[in-house]
């Protein structure tokens, strides 16, 4: 604290000194004014902050900053007064994480979309409002508008960028009215994000009539825009060479296109180098666009570019007094961050929207600004799917009575424009040695707000080894969450029994049937669940004998189901708990005693270190050994649930499974995949019994990969049990 006082005290005399001398000579007059042009070029343009590293090291002052893409980011930091390390502390793995999603991040979705990612966890979400339509991006934008509106907290509201502490522009190319858009007030959250709005990969940035959509398709390099809009004495640009083509980039449309837009971009980059009076080549080789980890690397690579123009940058250099001054001028100019969050407003589609929105929002304002808060409440309002949710911080200036600004929360709720409806498409295929596969293709159709605010009809249909069609009409009754659930299901499948592992018989099982659930959905992790349902039942023999009649009939049960979800991830789960529980009693059931009915099953995971992770798994489930018939009991057998027997190989009425299993990360693929390769170790033990029957208890292990990946998780390895159980298993789609 000494230290820093100490350092201010001498920043300050440094400042008298420097402005005393500037009076008598006039530093307008002492030295030229440096401009800097940033371009963009994806990961490379973080090559940038080393630039201005080596520019803070040697005292040589920027006095007007432009910046397009990429470049548009690194320039806004450095306009508003982070420091180089603080910029490359910034933007680190986290934060590439953050900004680079194919999804929304499975804790922010609300319980009933956790169902379907799990249910479907490799779907194709397929807007259905004005016909068949997909988003505009492969990559969502909340994470990205979240990370610039916490790094630009005090900037959100309307200013001239020219009172920033470095004044300050940005590139954009505004596709609805095809000419280049140059930014110079308003907020610069959305002026950084419309520059960076790369065509296919994010939206376009929307702003009243008006797409914007990245700069770099104009001017990739903005020495012009720099010195036309600024007028800098001297030009300074930042420039990436055209990385060479990557082998097989032509054998792919999103290779071609990325190809296309690279060469375009490079062709008015090299025009735009010719009006620059310096231009620096960070040398990048073995590096990309997509080089997000290599944050060193190119930081390390922009200052040798500075450093090999040693002499011609040096000329431009600051005694130690001047630099003092001129770091000073710069810090006067910061923008203190609110404090207060003093209100909101928001607009959104309907009434009822608006009321929730508002009502939500109440328990944050006239309290401390915590952006942590705010991020939650539009993670609530996108959790559904149904809604687009951005939000800006205006700061409400000063006054004589106040110690630091208010900001006011503005938040911007809209209609997505695919849907609804939506169509969820989808596939699972589970596969043993010496067993049928089991693939299905695997459609939702979902539409949210349908009959009210907050209620949908949800159908599924799973064609395919089985046929299934199930629909439910959630009528949520309050907005704290109690809700009614009508619903109807049909489901067809083939049933093979097993004896002594040697398939003895094919049955088709199938049902039609329906029921009415009321519960309570408890935040977005957890549902209670009270109904009753009825079902008519056929079980019919199509190849072999086991020994039993067929029959028809109707079966009834009532009872309560509790699920909670609260792990962190659709795919493999790094951490938390999942898992069901319900208690219920079926009655008036075809060739069936009556019988109290209690199951659970569940998983938790943890992790130990970057690359170990451990997840344990629990099912257990009673009938209390009452002798009921083969489609109402329960079954072992298949992938993860004793993985060296055939699927659904045991059927009885008391079971219990246990499967502790050890994942080691062995590859991570990178952003925005951020998905993760692992060795697959799993220990199985468990038990069947049943009136009548011979007690079945297997052991098994299994040794494979397990692969998350844009299909869902892929899985393969052989497992080994006794009683001479062996399979080799391939899954794809859904995970344990």
């Amino acid at each position: 604290m000494r230290l820093r006082r100490f350092s201010i005290l001498l920043l300050c005399a440094a400042t008298v000194t420097a402005q005393a001398k500037n009076a008598d000579q006039g530093e307008s007059t002492h030295r030229p004014s440096i401009g800097l042009a940033l371009g963009g070029g994806g990961a490379l343009a973080l090559s940038e902050i080393g630039v201005l590293r080596w520019f803070e090291e040697n005292h040589i002052p920027v006095d007007a900053i432009a910046g397009t893409s990429m470049g548009s980011i690194i320039g806004a930091f450095y306009a508003t007064g982070k420091t180089p390390d603080e910029i490359e502390r910034l933007m680190n793995d986290q934060a590439i994480t953050q900004v680079f999603r194919l999804n929304p991040d499975f804790r922010a979705l609300s319980y009933r979309r956790r169902e379907d990612r799990r249910w479907a966890p490799n779907a194709l979400n397929v807007g259905l409002r004005h016909g068949v339509s997909f988003r505009s991006g492969v990559l969502i934008d909340s994470g990205l508008n979240s990370f610039l509106s916490e790094n630009f907290l005090a900037y959100g509201s309307d200013l001239p960028f020219s009172d920033l502490p470095i004044p300050f522009r940005c590139v954009a190319t505004d596709i609805a009215e095809g000419k280049e858009a140059v930014f110079r007030d308003g907020s610069l959250v959305d002026s950084v994000r419309a520059s960076i709005s790369l065509p296919g990969i994010y939206s376009p940035a929307e702003q009243g009539e008006h797409l914007y959509v990245d700069g770099a398709i104009l001017e990739n390099l903005p020495s012009g825009t720099l010195r036309s809009e600024l007028h800098p004495d001297i030009v300074i640009g930042v420039s990436l060479p055209l990385a060479p083509m990557e082998k097989g980039q032509g054998n792919s449309i999103l290779g071609v296109l990325q190809r296309s837009f690279s060469v375009a971009s490079w062709g008015n980059e090299l025009r735009s180098r010719k009006l620059a009076d310096l231009v620096l080549q960070p040398e990048t080789t073995g590096m990309d666009t997509g080089s997000y980890t290599k944050t060193k690397e190119l930081v390390a690579a922009g200052y040798a570019s500075a450093e090999k123009q040693r002499s011609s940058l040096l000329r431009y250099r600051l005694n130690d007094v001047d630099w003092a001054a001129h770091l000073a001028h710069r810090h006067s100019l910061l923008r203190p961050t609110p404090r207060l969050l003093a209100g909101a407003t928001v607009t959104a589609p309907n009434p009822a929207l608006r009321q929730a929105v508002e009502t939500s929002l109440r328990p944050i304002t006239h309290q401390p600004l915590d952006l942590k808060k705010v991020e939650e409440k539009m993670d609530d309002i996108r959790s559904d799917g149904r809604y687009d949710a951005v939000y800006a911080v205006s700061v409400k200036p000063s006054s004589s009575t106040q110690a630091t600004p208010e900001a006011q929360l503005n938040v911007d709720v809209k209609d997505k424009t695919t849907g609804p409806p939506f169509l969820l498409l989808g596939a699972n295929l589970a596969a043993q040695s010496g067993v049928p596969a089991r693939a299905t293709l695997d459609t939702a159709f979902l539409y949210q707000d349908f009959g009210g605010f907050g209620s949908e009809f949800r159908a599924r249909v799973s064609a395919g080894f089985q046929t299934s069609v199930g629909a439910e009409y959630y009528r949520r009754i309050t907005a704290a969450g109690l809700f009614v659930a009508p619903h109807l299901d049909f489901n067809r499948m083939p049933v093979y029994i097993y004896t002594d592992q040697t398939r003895v018989a094919q049955r088709l099982s199938q049902s039609l049937g329906g029921g009415v659930d009321a519960g309570f959905t408890f935040k977005r992790s957890s549902e209670l669940r009270v109904g009753w349902q009825e079902r008519f039942q056929r079980w019919k023999t199509d190849t072999g004998s086991d020994g039993l009649a067929d029959f028809s009939g109707r079966s009834q049960w009532a009872g309560v189901r509790y699920r909670i979800d609260d792990q962190d991830r659709a795919l493999i789960a790094t951490h938390g708990l999942r898992a069901q529980a319900s208690a219920g009693y079926l009655y008036s059931t075809v060739n069936s005693r009556n019988a109290p009915r209690v199951d659970f099953a569940g998983s938790y995971a943890f992790t130990a270190g970057k690359a170990n992770l451990f997840s344990m798994g629990l099912e257990a489930g009673t009938l209390f050994n009452r002798n009921v018939a083969d489609p109402f009991r329960y079954t072992l057998g298949g992938p993860s649930r004793l993985s060296a027997s055939a699927m659904d190989e045991y059927r009885g009425t008391d079971y219990f499974l246990v499967r502790p299993a050890y994942l080691r990360r062995i590859a991570s693929l990178p952003a925005p995949l951020g998905q993760s390769i692992y060795v697959l170790a799993m220990y199985e033990a468990g038990q069947m019994r049943a009136p009548n029957f011979n007690t079945i208890t297997r052991q098994d292990g299994y040794l494979g990969l397990a692969a998350e990946t844009p299909l869902g998780v892929i899985t393969l390895g052989p497992s080994i049990g006794d009683g001479g159980h062996r399979k080799f298993i391939f899954t794809l789609g859904r995970f344990f």
